[in-house]
């Protein structure tokens, strides 16, 4: 529900007194919970601020939920802000969900710079959510310009030459076979989502996209 200002006033007063002192878990949900059902540009500070001071995940992944549900024009904006702060970078399960909320508040496809390195920036399976959420912003805009990490991620991951030096460690690899067949599903999804085909690995997408894809 859209708010006026006069409702949105009162109702960010109220959430204010709720959380003075100590509210335990339960009462800074609650709180939450009635803000869930408006949406002003108002409540994006609010929600920003919780989201970075808060303790608990599931209260910071509930800010970010109705922060999502905030006029597009000022959340999106605060969304990828927050997505590229350290303190959602160092939180999987918040980045995931910031993720989750720029796919459906506003999304463009000149945002995919402000997700796409936080999949291959680290594969460790802590992420694995993050990974998923993009895949799935990825399928759900069909977006086009991903098709190259999706090309970089088909595949069963390898080492290429064991005994290069500048080789990652076997930990790296684990990590990211581990990953990858988490969300490989997902890899093949994008891939038909953009092209309406399916493929059985990244030479033959990369071969029928040479002859078909138009820029």
């Amino acid at each position: 529900e859209a708010w006026d200002d006069k409702t949105a006033k009162a109702r960010l007063a109220d959430f204010e007194k709720r959380c003075k002192g100590s509210p335990s878990l339960a009462e800074r949900n609650q709180a939450l919970d009635e803000l869930a059902a408006g949406a002003h540009k108002s409540l994006v500070k609010t929600l920003v601020r919780v989201v970075e001071t808060d303790k608990a995940v599931v209260i910071k992944k509930r800010a970010v939920e109705l922060l999502g549900n905030q006029p597009r024009n000022v959340a999106n904006p605060a969304i990828r802000k927050l997505l590229a702060s350290g303190a959602a970078n160092s939180n999987p399960p918040v980045q995931a969900e910031l993720v989750r909320a720029l796919a459906r508040c506003g999304y463009e496809s000149k945002q995919w710079k402000d997700v796409e390195e936080l999949f291959e920036s680290d594969y460790d399976n802590a992420r694995i959510p993050v990974h998923e959420a993009i895949l799935d912003l990825v399928i759900e805009h069909k977006e086009k310009a991903a098709l190259p990490l999706l090309l970089r991620n088909f595949d069963e991951p390898s080492a290429e030459n064991v005994h290069d030096a500048s080789n990652p460690p076997a930990e790296y690899w684990k990590a990211r076979w581990h990953a990858w067949a988490a969300w490989k599903g997902k890899v093949k999804a994008a891939l038909t989502a953009i092209t309406g085909q399916t493929f059985s690995s990244a030479a033959e997408a990369k071969a029928w996209l040479a002859k078909n894809l138009r820029k």
